[in-house]
């Protein structure tokens, strides 16, 4: 079996989730950038689903774990931030890994003739420091845009949405008082 035998939904799903990964180095060109996911993930050679989803984790959790570095390298971000950035990086490292291994192992029982379809081990202790690490990335991402739109640094456009984010709370609240009257 090869990536065109797997099913077209499920192939394509992935697909477009590890181009959209790949979207910022190949300059916004999403074709070109499912062209890399396809490469990338064949490079894993998977013949089942399984085995598709394994390489989709390893590709995945690589490349957040790259984006979190590169971000961490940010000189105007604040420590706490780095610090988060960084530790968040070694954590989707470590899920790589345990994804490549967990591949090894479907791949040696197929070689021995095993069943294909063993059942996949529960993500252990990981799973909440990913989702962190994500909404920290994409919240970085939020930052530098409207920092790059009011022509700000990034620590000033953190300053001005946290302030931004406040006076909206204050808002609903208010008004959250005035409805209850």
């Amino acid at each position: 079996m090869s990536l065109s035998d797997l099913p077209e939904a499920f192939l394509q799903t992935i697909l477009h989730q590890i181009a959209l990964l790949l979207l910022p180095g190949a300059a916004g060109n999403m074709e070109a950038a499912r062209q890399a996911a396809a490469a990338t993930l064949s490079a894993y050679d998977p013949r089942t689903e399984a085995e598709l989803r394994l390489a989709a984790r390893i590709v995945s959790f690589s490349l957040q774990a790259l984006e979190a570095l590169a971000q961490a390298a940010d000189p105007e971000m604040p420590l706490t931030r780095v610090l988060r950035l960084r530790t968040g990086a070694v954590s989707l490292s470590r899920e790589a890994e345990k994804a490549e291994r967990r591949l090894e192992k479907l791949r040696e029982g197929r070689v021995v003739g095993e069943a294909e379809h063993l059942p996949e081990p529960e993500v252990l202790g990981e799973p909440a420091r990913i989702e962190k690490t994500t909404a920290l990335m994409d919240d970085n991402r939020k930052v530098a845009a409207y920092a790059k739109a009011h022509g700000l640094s990034w620590s000033e456009a953190m300053k001005q949405r946290r302030r931004e984010q406040r006076l909206t709370e204050r808002r609903q609240k208010q008004q959250a008082r005035a409805q209850a009257a």
